[in-house]
């Protein structure tokens, strides 16, 4: 049983379309939910009070929050009133900066955007120094770029979360889940042996199998580093990626080149499936999934998930890609 709790009042049995929605490309978690309007029944009262920055929290039936977020859009719809709310990342998201980074360890730079917001932040593994200008950059945007600029030079992969209030940026670990979901009490069945809703696309429109470095410095261009997959190149053809790279940082661009090349070099795939749900099954997590009919088999990142509640009913759509330790 799911408890959903707005302004310190119970709205479980009465709200409707309970969504949310978690994502390792975007920061935040997104809810979206709708409400009853019957100005005739006083049980329903209270409900007009719900409104534009309110907090809603859905809990599971352990305690356990699961989602915090605050309500920033309404839509009043005759016997229904939609509402959308987002976790503390959407201030993230909104929140314009004009910043100046000289030489400042990626980590810290993090830690002085979301203390300028007040924002909670654990960072660590972004060593590289930034020397860079942002102006009119959402903080969010402005993260990202740090993020991809400590990837360059140090072929990490990095797991953004927020957690009870708190962003949380980390290099990547694995975190496996065994999604289970309770049919009947003490009675539980494996949710990726159960799997419907399959769609699956391959492609090699975003693929890059070139990498080509290179420095401009008063208009003249220079190249100063190259990484390429021959094979790659003779069966695809070839799809190059020009990454620039500052004056100084020439003695790293034959890495940059190859973590470029180890990042973009593949074959995309837009796979999806519906599950059971099981609170634990979210983005960035990893989960097994075998099956014969479309010739898939191992180890999947979950790169989207949408949690549906509806009869109190727990469903997920997950949007997959294949997991690599590299």
């Amino acid at each position: 049983m799911y408890k959903v709790i707005i302004k310190d009042k119970d709205v479980s049995d009465i709200i409707g379309n309970l969504t949310w929605r978690d994502t390792v490309d975007t920061l935040g978690v997104e809810v979206e939910f709708e409400l009853p309007v019957n100005r005739y029944n006083k049980d329903f009262e209270f409900l007009y009070d719900i409104t534009l920055g309110d907090p809603i929290q859905i809990l599971n039936d352990k305690g356990e929050i699961l989602v915090q977020a605050i309500i920033v859009t309404e839509t009043p719809n005759g016997k229904i009133t939609n509402f959308t709310a987002y976790d503390m990342a959407w201030y993230l998201n909104k929140s314009t900066v004009i910043k100046q980074f000289k030489k400042m360890i990626g980590n810290d730079c993090v830690k002085s955007l979301c203390k300028e917001i007040g924002i909670k932040v654990e960072v660590s593994g972004l060593d590289t120094k930034i020397d860079k200008i942002y102006k009119d950059k959402s903080i969010s945007d402005v993260i990202k770029d740090i993020i991809e600029q400590c990837s360059q030079f140090n072929s990490k992969k990095f797991f953004i979360e927020f957690d009870n209030g708190t962003l949380k940026i980390m290099p990547y670990k694995k975190i496996k889940v065994f999604g289970q979901f309770e049919i009947q009490k003490d009675k539980f069945i494996n949710i990726n042996e159960n799997i419907g809703g399959v769609s699956l696309t391959k492609s090699i429109v975003d693929m890059k199998n070139s990498v080509l470095v290179i420095t401009e410095n008063k208009g003249a261009i220079r190249t100063i580093g190259q990484e390429q997959d021959t094979k790659s190149i003779e069966k695809y053809g070839k799809l190059q990626q020009v990454v620039t790279l500052d004056e100084k940082e020439f003695s790293k661009a034959n890495l940059v080149a190859k973590n470029e090349l180890k990042k973009l070099n593949r074959i995309t795939e837009d796979f999806s499936i519906d599950v059971l749900g099981d609170d634990n099954v979210k983005s960035g997590r990893v989960i097994d999934i075998d099956l014969p009919l479309f010739n898939l088999k191992g180890e999947y990142l979950i790169k989207e998930s949408n949690h549906t509640i509806s009869n109190n009913i727990h469903r997920i759509n997950l949007k997959l890609e294949g997991y690599s330790d590299e």
